[in-house]
């Protein structure tokens, strides 16, 4: 580890400009998809790499039930917001946008089928 945080200090930085800029345009991917999904709304994350999902379904039994249909139907791994916090983290789910954009693409398209057909 110490070598690691050395290597953090002393070494390049330029692959990060790059990096972020990747991030940046996966974010802004899952925000518009999210944006044109009806169902669900997100506000856009302060730098975080992740986002957590309103799903305006007001009949939703659960929102650990709602990640484990979606999961078992469309084979997309999300994960519950109640299981971050039961008060404010019910009705919402977790999700990261790390994966590359056609990936994300069609995890996008499986939460759109599961939601409205």
């Amino acid at each position: 580890a110490q070598y690691g945080f050395l290597a953090g200090l002393k070494d390049s930085t330029d692959w990060l400009t790059g990096h972020r800029i990747k991030i940046k345009q996966r974010i802004d991917y899952c925000l518009k998809r999210i944006d044109e999904i009806e169902g669900i709304e997100c506000q856009a994350p302060g730098g975080a790499f992740y986002l957590f999902v309103h799903i305006m379904d007001e009949n939703i039994v659960s929102d650990k039930k709602w990640v484990l249909d979606l999961l078992h139907q469309h084979h997309v791994l999300v994960v519950h917001g109640s299981g971050f916090s039961p008060e404010f983290g019910s009705g919402h789910f977790r999700m990261v946008c790390l994966p590359p954009v056609e990936i994300l693409e069609k995890a996008f398209d499986c939460i759109d089928q599961f939601i409205n057909g």
